[in-house]
């Protein structure tokens, strides 16, 4: 036999203790210096931030509806994070530790739930490699310290996938099992836009599997039931389509040269970040192992592919369980209902907005209307005609394998996500966070099916240096701008009581706020004149980033002051303004 015995070592220590070492690897890493890296401009949006009224952008959001409609107005993000962090900074409060903390959680869940992945598909040692290589991912670390919903996202799409597999196998209380899945799906859309295409992977792969069945598994069933609950997001991301987003990039082939070499082990120019260098991009040696990461996981996917095409797979000629189909048909016509409620809700909500501020897109939201209704009729015309279909062909029975499933995870979003991003630009590494795992247990299937043990030994020692060299660089990288942080406690000791500070109302100056709080500092504006009216004798902080000027409100309103100290750090700078002529 080619390869590591997989059945053999699962009977054996070592997949557990290789979980172990990834489970103190990854959790040092993602809880320690929470608090340490400058909060950026995508994480003042988490509910419970104060906020200057007037100022911020975003504006403060400490309501649920502040939290949903500042998301369907200026935000490409379905609201389920939002609405999950609300709850946490109530209790918590919204320190940087505090706001990071959840991804920091989920994201350590993911390691050892890639490694129960692996282990359900038959491949218990692929699993805790793979599970080691996400504890010791630059990439999966820095984006389980942000507070967004990338790791969020990814816990629920590895989480959902070991329950639908644990369903197909033949689980133990089959219904409770299902309804939970369901949960999990609509967490997941309502979490992050690209997840449906995690969830169209799951619908296929089921539907593979059950083709040629005399009806429709109660598993595609419950699918069905997902989709028609979730219809609703579809519709309100068609009415977001219309918000103005960065232009993010299209380039497919671009992206897929840094996801093969072990899913964005290293940082490139495409990760988002506000670097002026990119490490291991300076030298010849930086670029040859980037060229030797990119080399081996396009031969260990290959590699990892082959083999799950090859092996059998656990339970591959199970039967999936069907019920009466009478409650499904009647649940799916309660959840059509449901959902078309709840997009007629969104629409009669929208009537309480300024005409001026509503988007067209809103129109392709009336018309989906419809949605919930034609997904509910399409699911029961499949209930109806599935054991008319022909046979399966062997390729389907293969990708129908448990085996599959997290190999398909690892292509097929990402293709879903290239093709669509020729029409509109929307690749960006951090919202595929969601892939990583499912990459990095393909990638390990390939490396344990190798023939040569030497072949095994070097690509091991290649995947161990890529992962220091990862963590090495993105603990250099920064989602903002600039370091508020840095910026922020290098002003803060010159301000006096008494002094006004002036910031300029935009997106990447508001995470200034964070730090300069409306409950500790007089904070000038939004009409700065009427400001230093107010305040005639105080001194005036003008606060910059990135080379900006003061506003023409700003210079107006410092008419009488002159230009008495300049304070620069971290890319930013503060004037201080003083009475008196220039």
């Amino acid at each position: 036999m080619n390869g590591v015995m997989e059945t053999s070592a699962s009977k054996r220590l070592l997949p557990l203790g290789i979980l172990l070492l990834s489970l103190g690897i990854g959790g040092g890493l993602r809880f320690s210096g929470l608090g340490t890296r400058s909060i950026s401009h995508p994480e003042i949006y988490v509910p419970g931030i104060h906020l200057p009224r007037g100022l911020s952008e975003p504006s403060e959001r400490d309501t649920i509806f502040k939290v949903l409609t500042g998301t369907f107005s200026s935000d490409t993000h379905p609201p389920g994070y939002y609405l999950a962090m609300f709850p946490w900074t109530r209790i918590t409060g919204a320190s940087l530790a505090a706001i990071r903390l959840p991804s920091a959680i989920l994201g350590f869940a993911c390691i050892p739930l890639l490694y129960i992945l692996g282990a359900i598909t038959g491949k218990p040692l692929s699993g805790s490699l793979a599970a080691l290589l996400l504890a010791a991912s630059g990439y999966h670390v820095f984006w389980s310290q942000v507070a967004r919903m990338f790791a969020q996202a990814c816990f629920l799409g590895l989480a959902g996938t070991v329950l639908l597999l644990w369903i197909v196998g033949g689980a133990r209380h089959r219904t409770a099992l299902e309804a939970c899945y369901v949960a999990l799906l609509l967490a997941g859309v309502a979490t992050h836009v690209f997840f449906w295409t995690l969830f169209a992977t799951h619908i296929l792969w089921a539907f593979f599997r059950a083709w040629g069945e005399d009806s429709l598994p109660d598993i595609c069933r419950a699918q069905l039931l997902a989709l028609i609950l979730g219809s609703p997001f579809i519709a309100f991301l068609a009415y977001q389509s219309g918000n103005t987003v960065a232009e993010l990039s299209g380039n497919g082939m671009q992206f897929l040269a840094a996801y093969l070499p072990f899913a964005f082990l290293l940082p490139t120019t495409d990760s988002g970040f506000f670097a002026s260098a990119v490490p291991l991009t300076e030298n010849a040696a930086g670029w040859g192992l980037r060229t030797a990461l990119l080399l081996a996981g396009a031969f260990l996917l290959a590699a990892g592919w082959r083999e799950t095409l090859r092996g059998e797979g656990a339970g591959a000629g199970d039967k999936l369980p069907a019920g009466a189909g009478g409650r499904w048909r009647l649940g799916w016509i309660l959840a059509g209902a449901g959902s078309t409620g709840a997009i007629l809700g969104f629409l009669y909500m929208t009537r309480y907005v300024d005409p001026g501020q509503l988007r067209e897109t809103i129109q392709a939201t009336r018309i989906l209307t419809i949605l919930p209704a034609i997904l509910t009729l399409a699911a029961m015309a499949a209930d109806s005609f599935w054991g008319r279909l022909p046979a399966a062909g062997t390729w389907l029975r293969r990708l129908g394998r448990p085996a599959a499933l997290p190999a398909l995870l690892a292509v097929l979003p990402f293709a879903l996500l290239a093709a669509a991003s020729r029409v509109r630009p929307l690749l960006n590494q951090r919202g595929l966070l969601f892939t990583a795992p499912y990459m990095l247990l393909l990638l390990s299937i390939g490396l344990l099916s190798l023939r040569g043990r030497i072949w095994r030994v070097g690509l091991g020692m290649l995947a161990g240096i890529g992962c220091a060299a990862s963590v090495l660089s993105y603990s250099r990288m920064n989602v903002g701008p600039v370091d508020y942080g840095r910026l922020a406690a290098a002003i803060s000791p010159e301000i006096q009581s008494r002094d006004l500070i002036f910031i300029r109302k935009a997106w990447y100056a508001t995470p200034l706020f964070y730090y300069f709080t409306p409950e500790r500092y007089h904070l000038g504006g939004p009409n700065f004149g009427q400001a230093v009216l107010e305040h005639p004798d105080s001194r005036v902080w003008v606060v910059l980033i990135n080379g900006d000027r003061a506003t023409g409100e700003m210079e107006a309103a410092l008419s009488g002051y002159r230009l008495a100290r300049t304070i620069r750090a971290a890319d930013g700078q503060a004037l201080l303004y003083e009475r008196g002529k220039p």
